[in-house]
């Protein structure tokens, strides 16, 4: 039968095993030195959110920030222009985040509609703050353009009269685009419930746009979300290079195209037997039968003009067919 320690005898056993085992007497020799152990050198470790991974490289988020920057400049004209007042388009940011969390950032309610953009599959989403909407519709029927003191919804009517802001837009930004890829966007949806319309899924990851519209005491702001999902086609078309003004030498096949195209220009050629000079009671009292004398003979050198520019010397001939033609013999010495 074993034999049960007491709790005496049990403490004992433990604080002699934590004094490490005993030398015997037979060994003399010192123990070993333990070799010290180099440093290792300590390994960099970087967040990631598997959930929510970035899908865009910070390349291609630089050359939308770029390309978006530049369509809130021309936006910021355009709607000052179309509604007669001075507006200021300025982009804010662009960020990835989840379709989600973007829907929990905007407004309840508010002008939200779903963008198709053909050729590619998907939509993206476009909401406009109320805080905006209002004062716009307002100095479009010729108000002083006002906020509203409580915001409400949308009426059928007050749409139709933002879908021309809405156009404007969509025009401005493909214009953006088309260095990149050339979109047709259209309002697929439009709801005043951001959580009615579903794009993608709520985990999936979009990239937002964000956009500060003033138009005099007046802020609004202006979002875009693209799924990052429908811009993997056009991935490798986000060239940085397009985007920051600088251009590679042009090559010989790009100058053989360029004069290809300008053959194919228009100009207007002419050749004149200039006359004398005649006042303006000389050119009314002129009629049928009248001599004008000429400076030069009828078969003396001629200049050949090109859109009004003198190019080559020769000669006014008829052909074969008895039609008047330009026989050129030399080029003029400064063309």
């Amino acid at each position: 039968m074993a034999k049960i320690l007491s709790q005496e005898e049990v403490d004992a056993l433990l604080k002699s095993h934590s004094k490490g085992p005993k030398t015997s007497a037979a060994s003399d020799r010192p123990a070993p030195t333990p070799k010290t152990k180099k440093p290792q050198s300590q390994k960099k470790v970087s967040l990631y959110n598997f959930r929510r991974p970035d899908r865009v490289s910070r390349e291609q988020m630089r050359t939308l920030h770029f390309m978006h920057d530049r369509f809130a400049r021309n936006f910021s004209s355009s709607l000052s222009a179309y509604l007669r007042t001075i507006t200021e388009v300025n982009l804010v940011s662009v960020e990835q985040l989840s379709y989600q969390e973007f829907l929990l950032s905007v407004p309840d309610p508010t002008c939200f509609n779903a963008i198709s953009l053909r050729p590619l599959e998907g939509a993206f989403a476009l909401e406009v703050n109320p805080q905006l909407v209002f004062p716009i519709i307002d100095k479009m029927l010729g108000g002083p353009g006002e906020a509203l003191r409580q915001m409400r919804t949308m009426t059928d009517i007050e749409q139709s009269i933002f879908d021309g802001v809405l156009k404007l837009l969509l025009d401005d930004l493909r214009e953006a685009w088309r260095g990149i890829v050339d979109l047709d966007f259209k309002i697929q949806a439009r709801e005043t419930s951001p959580q009615l319309i579903q794009i993608v899924a709520p985990n999936e990851v979009v990239l937002l746009v964000v956009f500060e519209v003033k138009m005099g005491a007046v802020v609004g702001m202006v979002n875009l979300a693209i799924p990052s999902i429908i811009l993997e086609p056009v991935a490798s078309k986000f060239d940085q290079e397009m985007y920051t003004g600088y251009k590679k030498s042009s090559t010989f096949e790009e100058a053989r195209l360029i004069i290809e195209n300008i053959k194919r220009c228009d100009m207007t050629i002419s050749a004149e037997i200039r006359g004398t000079h005649l006042t303006l009671k000389e050119v009314l009292a002129l009629q049928k039968g009248d001599l004008i004398p000429l400076t030069k003979r009828f078969d003396a050198l001629l200049d050949l003009t090109v859109d009004g520019i003198p190019r080559y010397h020769g000669y006014v001939a008829l052909n074969q067919n008895q039609k008047r033609v330009f026989q050129v013999m030399s080029s003029r010495p400064e063309a």
